[in-house]
């Protein structure tokens, strides 16, 4: 972004682009090295030069385009995801902690019964970045997702600076879910099935260590790389389940409704601070509605199926958000929610225990999706990166990329608690969105100029200043 203005490649080059660059770059070097001593000659061309260079440029054209068309078949798989595929991918990455654990730990310690709003105002810009996504997906059918937005816009670093955002989202965040995860197949051997804590000491070592997290960060990891059409049809079982789990939960939440829990809407002790507070760890619970833009190279008419499955995923999962909140806090007095398990101790202090016990093997059962489209997505980000070469090549291929995104959460998920991966995950994807946000800018205009930088930057920085201060700056009451 350095010059005064940038020439922006149009959208439906984008695929081609990257190759061709580099492609160009060797023709160059072999004209320099045909003149002997790496000098120009200055010469005017007549006509018949003009229409034969014009020919020329139009075979290299399509010959290199044939040719990045035939590296990505050679590393990604075919078209094959239809629009039910990619909502699946979106609603199954991005529902999961965020009703299970979140709501809960959100209702008892920064909002009470105002938890829905955390809900809302973290939303509402989900929404709006979404918008932006459904734009450039549409653009850009490339995988990649914000990182191929970024290079295109903005140039390499800030592209660079994106892919280490999402490896954050999609990295971090599956290893949030896997130790999640496994803290509620702990807690739901000790409490449901009653296992000798004999046993237990073994899934709960101490220290730390998550060994339940480190078995289905693993396992996910050797069904990705099974095969892709494997994967798939798991992710979509498992999605569609979890979410008619979700609706049980919140249709028995609305049935044991008592409008009593609802007062005071917004607790004394935590105001509109908690409220804010809440909606920086709710946007945890978003994330993942942008997935479907990395698996944009196998998506079937990637122009009109990417934008529709984002603002199809965004409306079911914030819908499904808000409405689980309201039930969960109607159900049972804020101070009285579990932070690690809302519904299902929200269905026991009402005496209906075989919801609870039916709910907390359907958080157990349903869980691990996102785990797994984590791994899905990772690699692909991965691939775009290695065919830009910015990182070695060796990400290129799929399998390779698949088995480090898999050791690297293993890693995360086994050694790093949950409380320690939300905020950072927060934060980071947050950066992620505020620059596709800005790529979007940038791509509506002919050219970049110094103005434009300049305003954006001031832009972001005084977004970032004013939510820490309304965030970490004294105590704000209604």
């Amino acid at each position: 972004m350095g010059g005064a203005t940038r020439r922006l490649w149009p959208a439906n080059q984008y695929l081609g682009i990257r190759a061709a660059s580099k492609i160009i770059e060797e023709q160059q070097d072999d004209t320099t090295g045909d003149t002997g001593e790496g000098e120009f000659s200055l010469e005017y061309p007549n006509d018949d030069d003009d229409d034969q260079a014009e020919e020329e440029d139009h075979h290299n054209q399509h010959q290199l385009q044939q040719n990045q068309t035939h590296n990505m078949h050679d590393s990604l798989p075919s078209r094959h995801l239809s629009l039910f595929d990619l909502v699946s991918i979106g609603v199954g990455g991005t529902i999961g902690s965020g009703i299970f654990v979140l709501n809960g730990l959100i209702a008892h310690s920064y909002a009470g019964p105002a938890t829905f709003i955390s809900w809302i105002v973290s939303g509402i810009a989900a929404l709006l970045s979404g918008c932006c996504y459904a734009e450039l997906s549409g653009r850009i059918p490339s995988a990649g997702s914000s990182y191929a937005y970024a290079f295109v816009a903005l140039g390499e670093l800030p592209a660079f600076i994106t892919a280490f955002m999402l490896t954050l989202e999609f990295l971090l965040s599956g290893s949030a879910v896997a130790r999640s995860w496994g803290d509620k197949v702990v807690e739901w051997l000790r409490v449901e099935l009653s296992v000798s804590e004999e046993f237990l000491s073994i899934l709960e070592p101490g220290y730390g260590i998550n060994p339940m997290a480190c078995l289905v960060s693993i396992v996910t990891t050797l069904l990705v790389l099974w095969g892709v059409k494997e994967s798939k049809l798991v992710t979509d079982f498992f999605t569609w389940i979890k979410v008619f789990l979700v609706i049980f939960m919140t249709v028995g939440g609305f049935i044991l409704f008592n409008p009593a829990n609802m007062t005071p809407l917004v607790p004394p002790e935590f105001g509109a601070a908690g409220i804010l507070r809440g909606s920086v760890s709710s946007f945890f619970g978003y994330l993942g509605f942008d997935a479907v833009c990395c698996v944009a190279g196998e998506a079937i008419n990637p122009e009109r199926n990417l934008p529709l499955s984002i603002v199809i995923t965004l409306c079911i999962v914030t819908f499904l958000y808000i409405a689980a909140a309201i039930s969960l806090v109607g159900m049972q007095y804020y101070t009285d929610i579990s932070p690690e398990s809302g519904f299902p101790e929200a269905f026991k202090s009402n005496n209906v225990e075989w919801a609870a016990q039916l709910t907390a093997a359907g958080e157990v059962a349903t869980l691990p999706v996102v785990v797994l489209i984590s791994i899905i997505i990772q690699p692909r980000l991965q691939f775009a990166m290695a065919n830009d070469g910015l990182i070695p090549q060796w990400f290129g291929n799929m399998r390779n990329g698949a088995l480090f995104a898999g050791v690297l959460m293993t890693l995360f998920a086994t050694f790093v608690p949950f409380s320690a991966l939300d905020d950072f995950v927060s934060a980071g994807i947050l950066v992620a969105f505020t620059i596709t946000n800005c790529s979007l800018v940038v791509m509506r205009r002919e050219s970049l100029n110094h103005r434009l930088e300049k305003l954006l930057a001031l832009f972001n920085a005084s977004s970032f200043f004013t939510c820490m201060m309304l965030s970490h700056v004294g105590h704000i009451g209604w």
